[in-house]
């Protein structure tokens, strides 16, 4: 419990490392646009990765709500805080109104950001029993 705000850190960095990644391979493998087009693309690509991650740290803030031990012990309260943010993150890029590239780059994101989100809640729960 004590480690929340640091895991919610190095969730954030470890997940924009790991989309722009994804996402940089999902463009240049999956697209198969020229390097030109490519190098140009690099620097949305991080933009757009660094803004959705932001977007989804902001959103899984409420798990900062685990610091109450009642909150903490309930395992359904727990859950909900920790990962709530980031499913309705899923739920609502499935339901806008975007185009195929751009939904699975925003799911990319998302589903990347929810199992560096996992591996911290299962680390934390380790360490608290």
């Amino acid at each position: 419990m004590n480690g929340l705000p640091k895991n919610l850190f190095k969730t954030f960095i470890f997940s924009t490392i790991m989309a722009l990644a994804a996402n940089s391979i999902y463009y240049a493998i999956i697209l198969k646009n020229s390097i030109n087009d490519y190098q140009h693309a690099v620097s949305l690509i991080a933009g757009g990765t660094l803004f959705l991650t932001i977007i989804l740290t902001i959103m899984s803030l409420p798990m900062l709500f685990l610091f109450n031990i009642n909150y903490w012990n309930n395992i359904l309260a727990r859950l909900l805080l920790y990962f709530s943010g980031s499913i309705v993150f899923i739920i609502t890029v499935m339901f806008m109104p975007l185009g195929p590239k751009d939904r699975l780059f925003d799911l990319i994101a998302g589903f990347i950001f929810i199992l560096v989100h996992w591996f911290y809640y299962l680390k934390t729960v380790k360490a608290s029993r």
